[in-house]
C-alpha cells in the first residue's frame, strides 16, 4: 500500500483481487487535484489495465478533480484498459451529473471487479 497526503486530501493505493485502487479521502479540489491524477499516472505509467477510483471518502470534489479522473480514464484506454469509479455517494452525486456516460461507475467494488474482470459493457453514470 502506498499513501501520500496534502493537508484536506489523503490518497492511498492499494491491489484488490490483482485490481489496483487509489482511494480519495477529505475533499479534492484544484489545490490538490494534482495529488490525484499523479497517483493515478503512478499507476497507469506501471501498465496496469485495471483500475478502480473509490471516492466513497470524499466530502467535496470540484471539476479539477472530475478532471483528473477523465485524464486517467483516457490514458488507461490509451494502453487498452478501463477505469471504474465507485463510492457516488449524495454529496458527490451531483457533481458527476455533467459528465453524463464519461466515467463509468459502479455501486461497489465487488461490481467494479466483476467489470473489470469480465470486460462485459457496464452500466455507466
Amino acid at each position: 500500500m502506498r499513501e501520500t497526503s496534502l493537508s484536506h486530501l489523503k490518497i492511498r493505493r492499494m491491489a484488490v483481487n490483482n485490481v489496483n485502487m487509489v482511494i480519495a479521502y477529505g475533499e479534492c479540489d484544484i489545490c490538490s487535484a494534482q495529488l490525484l491524477k499523479d497517483m493515478m499516472a503512478d499507476t497507469i505509467g506501471e501498465g496496469e489495465k485495471k483500475l478502480v477510483v473509490d471516492i466513497k471518502n470524499l466530502r467535496y470534489i470540484d471539476s479539477s478533480g472530475l478532471a483528473a479522473m477523465l485524464w486517467a480514464r483516457h490514458k488507461i484506454e490509451e494502453q487498452g484498459g478501463r477505469l471504474v469509479v465507485i463510492g457516488l455517494n449524495g454529496n458527490l452525486h451531483r457533481a458527476f451529473i455533467p459528465f453524463g456516460d464519461m466515467l463509468e461507475t459502479a455501486d461497489s467494488l465487488n461490481d467494479a471487479i466483476d467489470m473489470l474482470g469480465s470486460g462485459a459493457e457496464s452500466a455507466r453514470f
